[in-house]
């Protein structure tokens, strides 16, 4: 027969080194889990911030997501299908585009709302109009493939050469002095200045509408990786260069999410920031390292479900810097805010899920004689415009008026 012997049986020496004995050995066992808990969990959403932020490779490959069925269509009007999961947009009052594989178009004015359906007005802008049945995607940037094509505007295919070679971009001709250019965000695409162009046109502003490395199109760098504005403010300098080259005496920068990182680097690191008579900014991306706290606090742990806690995102952060030279503290620029001199107009969505409205406010804290700065409540990432397109506008009319030399 087996007797057990507890702890409390034994001598107090012998006690006290089997509890010294078993402590070691839970220690050992934590710290065993810690690291596989830190260093896996640490590889893997370093991996989650090279596909979903990083990759020029995985960005250039995005496609639309088509999962609004349309209910019905007419020339005027769409009912789309809401019983399933629908991006809120659908529902919320505005201008967005709506895109599908045969074409694209916008809705606007809702005209009704029922338990699975929502009734809007619609214009078709190009192609064919969707059938029944058919699924589509809400496209905040509200116009489609080109300034011809969206707006009747004529624009030429140009280039400007810049450090690592000929970057394409849309130039559309104007009588002004000075030139606007656009700086697109992580999205890969000019489409991001297209809701400006009208009123860069109708003040008669020669628009530069620029690609950056990594770009379709655009050379690519040799690590085919986004660096938020740490080298392509480069790019954003040639471009700048081309303008003063070709007729322009000052410029005006406007720069969208990581285009507006871009824009704020240039302004802080370029001999040509002189040349800039004001900039707008909409939802920059100001400080990297918050923009990716914010966006894993909303992600959730693999299996468990559990919300992603800060110390994981430190490591995954930490591990990133390591395998991809991420240089987290330099990609702050509201540290570096005492440093900027040219007047902004900052534009920025409240219920921003990629840029954090955090980072904009304290851009507009630590620069009150510089920003003039405008909220709007419930939209989401580069979204002011669809909220309120007149009000955007005519703010921005306003603004970039009182700023031309």
């Amino acid at each position: 027969m087996t007797e057990t012997v507890s702890p409390e049986s034994l001598p107090t020496k012998a006690r006290t080194k089997l509890r010294k004995r078993i402590a070691k050995r839970a220690i050992i066992i934590l710290a065993v889990l810690a690291i596989l808990f830190y260093g896996g969990g640490g590889l893997y959403f370093s991996n989650q911030l090279y596909k979903i932020g990083l990759s020029g490779a995985a960005r250039r490959s995005l496609k639309p997501s088509y999962s609004i069925p349309v209910a019905g269509v007419s020339s005027t009007s769409i009912v789309l299908d809401t019983s399933s999961s629908t991006p809120y947009e659908a529902t919320t009052k505005g201008i967005w585009g709506l895109q599908w594989p045969s074409g694209y178009g916008q809705i606007s004015t809702i005209d009704s709302v029922s338990t699975h359906s929502v009734t809007r007005a619609f214009k078709l802008i190009t192609g064919n109009d969707p059938v029944p049945g058919q699924e589509v995607a809400i496209d905040s940037n509200a116009f489609p493939v080109n300034p011809k094509v969206a707006f009747g505007i004529n624009y030429q295919i140009v280039s400007y050469k810049g450090p690592l070679g000929n970057y394409p971009s849309w130039f559309i001709p104007g009588t002004s002095s000075t030139w606007a250019i656009t700086v697109h965000g992580n999205a890969m695409t000019l489409l991001d200045g297209m809701k400006a162009l009208p009123t860069l046109h109708n003040l008669g502003l020669p628009t530069l509408m620029i690609s950056y490395r990594n770009d379709p199109g655009a050379p690519q760098s040799k690590s085919d990786l986004l660096r938020y504005g740490l080298t392509e403010w480069q790019d954003l300098q040639a471009a700048v260069s081309y303008a003063l080259a070709h007729g322009a005496q000052h410029v005006i920068l406007l720069g969208y999410s990581m285009g507006g990182g871009i824009v704020t680097n240039f302004l802080l690191q370029s001999n040509l920031a002189s040349r800039v008579s004001a900039v707008v900014l909409d939802a920059p991306m100001v400080n990297f390292s918050k923009t990716v706290d914010f966006n894993a606090s909303e992600m959730d742990l693999p299996l468990i479900g559990l919300p992603l806690p800060q110390s994981l995102t430190d490591v995954a952060k930490w591990i990133s810097s390591w395998r991809y030279g991420v240089a987290w503290n330099q990609l702050n620029y509201l540290a570096k805010a005492n440093k900027l001199d040219t007047q902004i107009l900052l534009f920025q969505g409240l219920s921003d899920k990629t840029v954090p409205a955090v980072t904009s406010d304290e851009l507009a804290k630590d620069r009150p004689d510089l920003v003039k700065y405008v909220t709007t409540p419930g939209a989401g990432h580069l979204e002011s415009w669809n909220f309120h397109p007149q009000s955007y506008d005519n703010i921005m009319k306003s603004f970039i008026q009182a700023h031309l030399s």
